[in-house]
């Protein structure tokens, strides 16, 4: 089943459509509402399941990465259009909000691991004054509150996964591949390709392959442990150069927020392309899955063990909202 291809564009066009975005999106004319892509489209699916969308917490001002903790307790990054300051933690039965991690500088991606540990991508900056070299942390924030910069790393980091031996990988807008840094703070680049600019979403599967979703082409690109790269499909443009926020990976299937159109994405492990929720408008409405409808969606996570999706979005006339998407 094909899609349609994207068409090339250089890097920096890459980086100034991305960084534009989440600089000015809050303030930017959007596009007229995409109508629902119907199922005789070449290369996108519509779910027949009427799984229900609900909102956990209206006028929720963190819309950037997402990621749930051993207890269910879920994670969210205040990016804030580079003025955020903190992660929040969310309690998934009460909607009760605490503050998890202060003193930050624009977060994006986190995660957490089992010790309570979290990893939160941070502080991007110039290198230097007047420069277009950019850099940025990857804070390690120990269940005390100590924190650490455990690594600093070229480009504009953006998301970031653990594998099962506490590595963390990381994908990034403004360099052409992923970073890994092992609990000692050793780094290396895991893997390098020229597709890999523009990556934000990254998560593995269960096989031990990660997958990174390219924010500017639409690309989900998967790497197999010994770093070999291929496309495993590509997400239809929309709206150009904002087509993948992030990505999360539950039981063999791939979903992915897709913030330029409106709605959500599953992609199977064999590359089939569906729009799993939301209707492309640009509103928040909760209801069964194909009636349902997301104001800018970015963040995305898995619960595995209530079977849900988490999903932030960062809308301009509604305050943004973490919603739910039930999967049973």
């Amino acid at each position: 089943m094909k899609i349609k291809k994207i068409k090339k564009r250089t890097h920096m066009m890459y980086v100034l459509v991305a960084i534009g975005f989440f600089m000015q999106s809050s303030c930017s004319d959007d596009p007229e509402p995409t109508p629902v892509i119907e199922p005789e489209t070449p290369g996108v699916e519509m779910p027949d399941a009427p799984v229900k969308v609900t909102t956990l917490v209206q006028n929720f001002q963190a819309s950037d990465g997402l990621s749930v903790d051993d207890e269910g307790s879920i994670y969210a990054s205040d990016y804030g259009d580079f003025m955020g300051t903190e992660v929040l933690k969310v309690n998934p039965n009460t909607a009760a909000i605490e503050v998890a991690v202060n003193n930050l500088s624009a977060p994006t991606g986190n995660t957490i691991d089992a010790s309570g540990t979290i990893f939160v991508v941070n502080n991007v900056r110039r290198v230097r004054e007047g420069s277009d070299e950019l850099q940025g942390d990857v804070l390690r924030v120990l269940d005390d509150g100590t924190r650490t910069v455990i690594a600093t790393l070229p480009g504009f980091p953006a998301g970031i996964t653990l594998d099962e031996d506490g590595n963390a990988y990381v994908s990034n807008f403004f360099f052409p591949g992923v970073h890994k840094i092992t609990p000692d703070g050793e780094v290396t680049v895991f893997a390098q390709d020229n597709r890999l600019f523009g990556g934000v979403g990254i998560d593995f599967d269960d096989s031990g392959n990660l997958f990174v979703g390219n924010f500017s082409t639409g690309a989900i690109l998967k790497i197999s442990p010994d770093s070999t790269i291929e496309i495993l499909a590509t997400i239809p443009t929309v709206r150009e150069g904002v087509v993948i926020g992030y990505l999360t990976y539950f039981d063999a299937t791939i979903y992915a927020t897709a913030p330029g159109e409106h709605v959500i994405y599953s992609v199977s492990m064999s590359g089939e392309v569906k729009i799993l929720a939301g209707t492309g408008d640009k509103e928040s409405k909760d209801g069964p899955l194909l009636d349902a409808s997301f104001n800018t969606p970015n963040g995305i996570t898995a619960d595995p063990n209530k079977k849900v999706l988490y999903v932030t979005a960062g809308g301009d006339n509604d305050g943004g909202a973490l919603r739910v998407i039930s999967l049973d």
